[in-house]
């Protein structure tokens, strides 16, 4: 059924290309990839942050996505898109890759369907956007809003905001299924100058809603809704827990971003993520858990080394020095209600450090620390350029209260990923590696064929 509705909604989107004189590009992608080592899986970066296309047991992978678009005299767009994706490491082996229709005017997107999300940092972060909001799991379908730039208070203001509010719909491959996601985030922005800027913010996530095995269906209203996005407790139809505190399970982020323009051609950020799960994380007490980073862009995309970015993440306080039953934040994990946690199709939300075990149906690793580099650049003669990336990470896995690791897990990962060929088709090729201290190594090399119309 569901492949049906996969070509269905690429034929309806292809049928609406011959009818409508709109832009419209696309791509075909195809990925083969070997691995050796006794775990039988590919090593951590080939897998993780590629928008849940590729699995640990992929060996051949490919997707077809096209879009189109259309201005309109007032200035306002609409794209529509979709995507079909097929990949031997799962189950269900074709499905929509992403089907979205986006609205734009000239401060505000509104999306309804899936839609994959923009690559930041040049795709050298350990994470993308948040801690808690990364490019480890494939898009969930949903409605969504957000400030396509940032609005000032006034036309000579340094100051102004940029805000998102999503809902979004989780499935039923989890514990408790049908269960849905709430996410929301504002940030204050102040820009003196176009060489520098200062964003501050909050982001809120909430699952609630869906039927449990153990509780039955939970409270999904309106007036649920309204409790959820407030973070008050829930009513008589809650269970106990989310009577006492907060209806659903609740999580977010406190981040801060500092861009600093050094030069006409190099550009400094810093990130900062401070993550929380209830009141003593929200108050500091699990500091310094959180995102650490560094970012040096430089324009020029033909240097040797054209981007740096340093990333320090830490989960190991979780509140520890907090009164019960407020310490040991057990992050991403909700055994009251959500019992899959923070979990998309048995993939992590977030930074995929964290790790969820899916014959448990928990996270079973966030406790850690781990030190991520990403480096890219471009080999550049007169006539070609060819360009590469490298990611390289060590972690320290502890496991997490309760169920610590025996022994903890040193775990080294790394990627070398090269743009070989850009003529009529684009091939990328890949090298992984994976050093632990509880199995062998792993290797893994994989290729990309691309083709864009």
């Amino acid at each position: 059924m569901l492949k049906k509705l996969a070509l269905l909604g690429l034929f309806s989107f292809l049928s609406l290309q011959a009818i409508a004189q709109w832009d419209y590009n696309g791509s075909l992608n195809f990925n083969a990839y070997v691995h050796d080592g006794e775990l039988q899986r590919l090593p951590f970066w080939i897998y993780h942050n590629q928008r849940g296309r590729i699995s640990e047991n992929t060996k051949v992978s490919g997707w077809i996505s096209a879009n189109a678009s259309k201005g309109f005299r007032n200035g306002n767009s609409l794209e529509i898109g979709a995507g079909i994706l097929y990949q031997d490491g799962i189950s269900d082996e074709i499905f929509l890759d992403e089907i979205y229709a986006a609205y734009n005017n000239n401060w505000l997107e509104a999306v309804i369907g899936r839609k994959q999300e923009e690559v930041l940092y040049e795709g050298l972060s350990a994470t993308n956007e948040s801690i808690l909001w990364s490019l480890n799991a494939r898009p969930m379908p949903g409605i969504s809003l957000a400030t396509n730039r940032t609005i000032f208070f006034s036309s000579e203001s340094a100051f102004g905001f940029e805000a998102h509010w999503s809902d979004y719909l989780m499935g039923e491959d989890r514990f408790v299924k049908n269960a849905r996601l709430h996410h929301k985030g504002f940030k204050l922005v102040y820009r003196p100058s176009p060489d520098f800027e200062v964003k501050a913010g909050i982001r809120h996530f909430a699952q609630w809603a869906g039927d449990s095995p153990e509780s039955g269906p939970q409270p999904d209203g309106f007036s649920d809704y309204i409790k959820v996005i407030t973070g008050r407790e829930g009513g008589e139809n809650a269970v106990g827990g989310d009577q006492i505190n907060v209806l659903g399970n609740h999580l977010g982020t406190y981040e801060l971003e500092i861009r600093k323009r050094l030069s006409p051609e190099m550009q400094l950020n810093f990130i900062y993520n401070h993550m929380f799960e209830d009141g003593t994380g929200s108050r500091f007490a699990n500091f310094p858990d959180g995102r650490y980073g560094f970012f040096l862009d430089f324009d020029d995309n033909r240097r040797l080394i054209n981007g740096i970015l340093y990333e320090f993440y830490y989960t190991r306080n979780q509140s520890i020095n907090s009164s019960a039953p407020h310490k040991n934040d057990n992050y991403l994990n909700n055994f009251l209600t959500y019992h899959s946690g923070f979990t998309y199709e048995g993939r992590i939300i977030g930074l995929p450090f964290f790790t969820y075990d899916e014959e448990l149906d928990r996270v079973v690793n966030n406790k850690f620390s781990a030190h991520h580099i990403g480096i890219s650049g471009s080999f550049s003669n007169y006539f070609e350029s060819y360009p590469w990336k490298l990611l390289m990470s060590f972690s320290h896995n502890e496991g997490r209260y309760g169920r610590h690791f025996t022994p903890n897990q040193d775990v080294y990962s790394g990627l070398f990923d090269i743009n070989l060929l850009q003529s009529f088709v684009q091939l990328n090729v890949q090298l992984g590696l994976e050093v632990s201290n509880v199995a062998e190594p792993l290797y893994g090399a994989g290729i990309n064929l691309r083709k864009e119309f």
